[in-house]
């Protein structure tokens, strides 16, 4: 159960008064710490505005860092550490609402630093789902 979040660090900038065609995304988990039954992922979210001239060329971003809190039950925190230790990785369900946290909160608050910028919101508007990957599987 996700108990917070918090915001450290916040940077946007316009590289170019271009149109923007198209938004990218991304999230990354930098971190992952435990302590007893509490989990603590440090994440950055990452939007991209590509030029509508060139969609090779960024005409602006915005980088919004932080961490969150969550608590879990002993098996679930177990599962979360060794994923994370082995694979770099989180588990499907966990990452998954992680994600969708991530993407509303520094959606919305990166609102500001896009209006303020220029730029368009950085909101992404569909629900992130996640699946496990084939790639372990033998080819057919």
């Amino acid at each position: 159960m996700i108990t917070g979040m918090e915001i450290s660090k916040v940077e946007g900038e316009r590289n170019s008064p271009e149109g923007i065609a198209n938004m990218r995304f991304n999230i990354n988990f930098d971190d992952v710490s435990t302590s007893d039954d509490s989990i603590e992922v440090s994440y950055t979210f990452l939007a991209v505005y590509e030029s509508a001239v060139d969609s090779s060329k960024s005409v602006g971003q915005i980088k919004i860092s932080g961490k969150i809190k969550s608590k879990e039950s002993k098996k679930d925190s177990d599962e979360i550490t060794s994923t994370w230790k082995n694979k770099k990785t989180l588990p499907i369900k966990f990452a998954e609402n992680l994600i969708n946290l991530i993407n509303f909160e520094c959606g919305s608050r990166g609102t500001l630093v896009a209006y303020s910028l220029g730029l368009v919101p950085p909101l992404p508007l569909t629900r992130a789902t996640l699946q496990e990957s084939n790639s372990n599987k033998p080819a057919a």
